[in-house]
């Protein structure tokens, strides 16, 4: 009986010691703290949708989001003792924004419970210690144009464009675990804007990953009878992309708009592909090709440029 009294004491005393702290902040490239405390959830709210997480050790934390409450992520550590580790949240607009992840273990101190972060110069605002809804005071901001969602929202409309894959779908379930196809290519001279879609050929969910360029190319091998084969490939980096969702159910579909700047020579042998893997296979991905030519062209003028 004196056991577990003591006990619901000490519990009491625990949760008296925890601070609670709701705070605006915002979005710039400064790595911002996470103050956190086992047995405690933390939200961090996004300017916009999710596509990925990735924690530093998962050992020590657990971070996830859901497609229900897309523009949240949900943090805490699972040990007990005093942690510390990283947070990299990549948002469907290409904005990346990195944490590090603070438990405090089981010592006094602040934790935070609600982080809200806006696209705003504005500094660190702290609520009290009682928690209560993050109230806007600011005058409402105009919306910015969006150039690429209103290519996406193109996509959406249009019809499905030829697919391709790794190879074709075989009875023990090996084949493409995704497919993948060009439907346009906006060509700004040195930027190049692809709008794309992708299908789940498979009968359960997969997620995909974002949409990835290479630059492949064959090379001819043998000494009798030679034949050419993909040898060389070069990643492009990606400036912006976006998706309609990343979650596909069997047989689903999701449209893409993904930018990246054009190479500067390419060789006679070489290709663009279009890269789009589903998380479980990243190995297998689909390789739609959007060399110049292959696609349609269109040259678009944006943001007045």
């Amino acid at each position: 009986m004196r056991a577990t009294i003591l006990a619901i004491l000490l519990g009491a005393t625990a949760w008296a010691q925890v601070e609670p702290k709701v705070a605006q902040r915002a979005v710039n490239d400064q790595v911002s703290v996470v103050r956190l405390a086992p047995r405690y959830t933390t939200a961090i709210r996004m300017p916009e949708a999710v596509s990925t997480v990735i924690v530093g050790d998962p050992s020590k934390f657990l971070a996830e989001h859901s497609e229900k409450e897309p523009a949240v992520v949900v943090v805490k550590p699972v040990v007990e003792e005093a942690v510390e580790s990283n947070l990299l949240v990549t948002t469907v607009k290409g904005r990346q924004v990195s944490f590090v992840l603070r438990s405090r273990g089981n010592g006094t101190g602040p934790v935070d419970f609600v982080l809200h972060y806006r696209v705003t110069n504005s500094f660190l605002v702290e609520e009290s210690a009682r928690i209560a809804p993050v109230v806007e005071t600011a005058a409402p901001e105009a919306p910015e144009s969006d150039p690429l969602q209103s290519l996406l929202e193109q996509q959406q409309r249009a019809a499905l464009p030829a697919l391709h894959g790794m190879r074709l779908p075989s009875p023990d379930g090996k084949g493409d675990r995704v497919k993948a196809g060009v439907s346009e290519v906006v060509d700004r001279g040195r930027t190049v804007l692809v709008l794309f879609s992708a299908i789940n050929p498979q009968s359960h969910a997969v997620e995909i990953m974002p949409p990835q360029v290479q630059l492949a190319g064959k090379v001819r091998k043998g000494l009798l009878i030679r034949r050419s084969k993909w040898g060389t490939s070069e990643q492009l980096a990606v400036k912006e992309y976006r998706l309609s969702r990343r979650r596909l159910g069997a047989g689903e579909r999701a449209d893409g708009v993904v930018m990246f700047e054009r190479p500067g020579f390419k060789q006679s042998n070489e290709t663009l592909f279009l890269q789009i893997a589903e998380s479980g296979a990243i190995d297998r991905p689909a390789l739609a090709p959007i060399g110049f030519g292959v696609s349609a062209v269109r040259k678009e003028t944006l943001h007045g440029e």
